[in-house]
């Protein structure tokens, strides 16, 4: 089936567009699920939030699932991939599309579980937890680097180009939370919990 993709560019543009946007259309369902029951046990800080990309965090609080300041450059990034697939040479489309479709089925699967511990959590979840974000994309890239070290092996017993470029895309999801980790203040040597209400 990866090889019906790799020629034909439209397809694999759409299917590009549609998994970025269930990446948004999860996170938002996240982020609605968070706000109903989470929230009571979950604060994050410096900034509150539980995207991790700090250009959408802000969009995220707004919580639509049409949200211009994704869906444009959603469209615009599938569209280059479309593009860019047929320059690529043909032996090697397989390994692209595993790479672009990689980077979103890994955090749409993130998502998941993460909507799935949410819910689980409405009941028999007590307390408070605060989490300094760069604590978060720690963990976050530790859960990314086991999952690639996963997605290597079965690469290199399948043979398949696809799954080689899907756990290129877990490293580079990886290397994502530590770019974003610098742009988050560092942890203070007297580190202590935000103030709560």
């Amino acid at each position: 089936m990866i090889e019906w993709f790799a020629e034909n560019p439209l397809a694999m543009g759409v299917v590009t567009l549609l998994l970025m946007w269930s990446d948004w259309l999860l996170t938002i369902m996240q982020e609605r699920e968070r706000h109903l029951h989470y929230a009571d046990h979950y604060l994050s800080y410096p900034v509150n939030t539980i995207e991790g990309n700090p250009f959408y965090q802000q969009a995220v609080s707004v919580k639509r699932m049409i949200e211009p300041r994704h869906i444009i450059p959603a469209l615009v990034f599938s569209v280059l991939a479309a593009f860019a697939l047929v320059l690529i040479p043909k032996d090697v489309r397989a390994l692209f599309i595993g790479y672009m479709w990689g980077l979103f089925l890994i955090v749409d699967t993130t998502h998941i579980g993460n909507l799935i511990g949410y819910r689980a959590g409405r009941r028999g979840l007590h307390g408070k937890l605060a989490m300094h974000l760069r604590t978060g994309y720690i963990i976050q890239m530790g859960r990314y680097l086991a999952l690639a070290g996963f997605l290597v092996v079965v690469a290199m017993l399948s043979e398949s180009l696809f799954m080689a470029g899907v756990a290129v895309a877990g490293l580079t999801s990886a290397a994502r939370q530590l770019v974003w980790m610098r742009k988050t203040p560092a942890i203070g040597a007297a580190d202590s919990p935000p103030a709560t209400e």
